[in-house]
């Protein structure tokens, strides 16, 4: 899983620069490749998402959702749907604010007290949310070329794509791991109760060498008593017969 969303960032990455090199070609151009990386990308989240171990963090939800629309804005763009550079220029704006949104509403901003991955993402997030805040406003202000700015936008979302397939480093397939992980997780569980069942034996060992220790003093007290009170006895009654003669 971590090596196919690792090929498909990559190759997202690859179209990105490819449209920004042949910015100036109209969008129509190349959106068979386009298309094609986009609905092959979404595929592969749904595929990844399903299949990774994502129980524990909750992200697979995630990661389908992404790859739904990246499904559905890939059909939608192979079957010519889309032929205006200005209408494809929105889509794909509007496409990067949402995943934007998202990743922000999911991070920590608190950027004190983030690890510095955490503020990796803000930032990244942050910035997906400009370039589409500027798309929207494009014709307005320096108005780039269109397949420039889409190009700018399939690097980004790319690129956190790439990030994510670090992250499933550590989060590994339950299909081909997870027994191995269960059976580790309880060898662990069986060296730690014969750990604690040894540190009770040795335990109870030197309770009742302290229980053994405190009875062969009690004999001992009782015995001492035992001959101070014959000795006390037997001085009474020599000192009884010397007042009698």
């Amino acid at each position: 899983m971590r090596t196919l969303m690792f090929i498909i960032s990559i190759a997202m990455m690859g179209t990105g620069i490819f449209c920004i090199a042949n910015g100036s070609a109209a969008f129509i151009a190349v959106a068979f490749i386009i298309g094609s990386v986009c609905l092959l990308m979404g595929m592969c989240e749904i595929i990844v998402g399903r299949k990774a171990d994502f129980d524990r963090s909750g992200r697979g939800v995630g990661i389908i959702s992404d790859g739904i629309i990246a499904v559905v804005v890939g059909t939608v763009v192979l079957s010519g749907q889309i032929v205006s550079d200005t209408t494809a220029q929105s889509i794909f704006a509007m496409w990067i604010l949402i995943e934007g949104v998202v990743s922000i509403r999911n991070t920590s901003i608190d950027v004190y007290h983030n690890t510095k991955d955490q503020n990796t993402s803000l930032l990244l997030s942050g910035f997906m949310i400009l370039v589409a805040v500027y798309t929207f406003f494009n014709i307005s202000v320096f108005n780039i070329k269109p397949l420039i700015l889409i190009g700018l936008t399939m690097i980004l979302m790319g690129f956190r794509r790439f990030r994510t397939s670090f992250e499933i480093e550590y989060i590994r397939p339950r299909f081909v791991t997870g027994n191995q992980e269960r059976l580790d997780e309880a060898l662990a569980e069986e060296k730690r109760a014969l750990a604690k069942a040894k540190e009770g034996i040795r335990e109870q060992k030197n309770a009742q060498r302290r229980i053994q220790k405190i009875r062969e003093n009690i004999v001992a007290e009782r015995e001492a008593l035992n001959e101070t009170a014959i000795r006390k006895m037997h001085m009474e009654k020599t000192k009884e017969n010397q007042e009698k003669k």
